[in-house]
């Protein structure tokens, strides 16, 4: 009789698709906010000086605008220069003035900075002075459904 494929033992996943715990760092959390246009390249500019962006949405409403979303960790401000420079030639090639704001975790509803008309280092400043340092994992694998840890069902 054939070995039916259900009766198979072997798993039919590659081991480099294995899906792992994800890396955190601590650091500063603050969002940032900006023109869907720019959104994969800001997203790379920001890890690959060292922050961390932990959720991001490409295409999100706020007022009727469309804006992109960086939820960001970081230690290194380094790339707020790299994404300023992107950012003045984007605007050289482009002719649409664009601007990102940042938004601290305790008021996500109004931006604490317009990043047009601070430098880099205020910027860094600004950040360093006013974003909460968080040093837990952002990604807790928990939902908000169902009912706390320490419930106890009155029956």
């Amino acid at each position: 009789m054939p070995v039916m494929i259900w009766n198979r033992k072997k798993s039919h996943q590659p081991a480099d698709m294995a899906v792992g715990p994800k890396a955190f760092i601590s650091g500063h959390q603050f969002t940032l906010k900006g023109s869907p246009r720019f959104y994969e390249d800001v997203k790379e500019i920001i890890t690959d000086g060292g922050g961390q962006v932990y959720f991001s949405e490409a295409l999100t409403y706020e007022r009727g605008a469309a804006v992109a979303l960086w939820r960001v960790r970081a230690n290194d401000f380094g790339w707020l220069q790299s994404l300023y420079d992107y950012w003045v030639e984007m605007e050289r090639t482009e002719p649409i003035a664009t601007t990102f704001h940042l938004y601290m975790p305790h008021d996500l509803k109004y931006p604490a900075l317009d990043l047009r008309t601070h430098t880099p280092a205020q910027v860094e400043a600004y950040i360093r002075e006013h974003a909460p340092i968080m040093d837990s994992s952002p990604y807790t694998g928990r939902t908000k459904l169902g009912p706390p840890e320490n419930f106890k069902n009155p029956k």
